[in-house]
């Protein structure tokens, strides 16, 4: 099995031994490819594929975002175990995970698994606790500011990934150039690096900015 190639521009590749999510973001393009493709009759109700773990059998050294069809906050204990055992026999890979919950075992002390939480509003900023390693702040809904860091007393975070709605979203947020030069700013005041999506470089023009990703190291 080989690893699926992907046009998310902060990874090589996605692979996804968990599909399905019950939180039920009225913005998620993982369940519209869900209803689109099938591949699971209810994306409410995730289901495991443990025989994708072997993609990571690969000898080429590549950047892999484990979940890009699910939030890890929902796995099973017994799918995290399991995908884990994976992980630390194939040490030649980094591997990428996104929550929308404050929440990531101690596996992120393994020095090639990055965990990250997702931000689209201030109330989401604001929960922020300071454990992952980086934000995603996709799709970015508001004006969000990142000054809460500032009132943590440890914070492991060390990126900034920004991106906007993409599709054709009755509703969707045009964000506003000036929501992400505040956050560029502040991020620099706290040497935090900061990639910005594919869909920022019209927005942003002569400041559109893609700093080396911290698992590109």
């Amino acid at each position: 099995m080989s690893l699926q190639k992907t046009k998310i521009d902060w990874t090589d590749c996605v692979c996804n031994p968990v599909v399905g999510c019950p939180r039920g973001c009225e913005y998620c393009y993982a369940r519209k490819l869900n209803t689109r493709f099938k591949w699971i009759p209810d994306f409410s109700k995730p289901q495991f594929f443990p025989e994708r773990l072997k993609e990571f059998e690969s000898k080429k050294p590549k950047s892999i975002f484990v979940n890009s069809m699910s939030d890890w906050a929902f796995w099973k204990d017994t799918q995290r175990e399991q995908v884990m055992r994976a992980i630390m026999c194939n040490p030649q890979h980094n591997y990428i995970f996104l929550t929308k919950s404050v929440y990531f075992d101690d596996s992120r002390y393994m020095p090639n698994v990055f965990s990250g939480y997702t931000v689209t509003t201030q109330a989401d900023m604001n929960s922020y606790n300071g454990l992952q390693d980086f934000l995603s702040i996709e799709p970015i809904l508001e004006y969000v500011d990142i000054s809460v860091l500032s009132d943590l007393e440890h914070s492991y975070l060390k990126q900034i990934i920004i991106g906007a709605e993409t599709g054709n979203r009755k509703g969707k947020v045009i964000p506003e150039k000036k929501w992400i030069d505040d956050i560029v700013k502040q991020a620099d005041e706290r040497g935090i690096r900061v990639f910005m999506k594919e869909s920022l470089r019209q927005l942003m023009g002569a400041d559109f900015r893609q700093d080396k990703l911290i698992w590109e190291v």
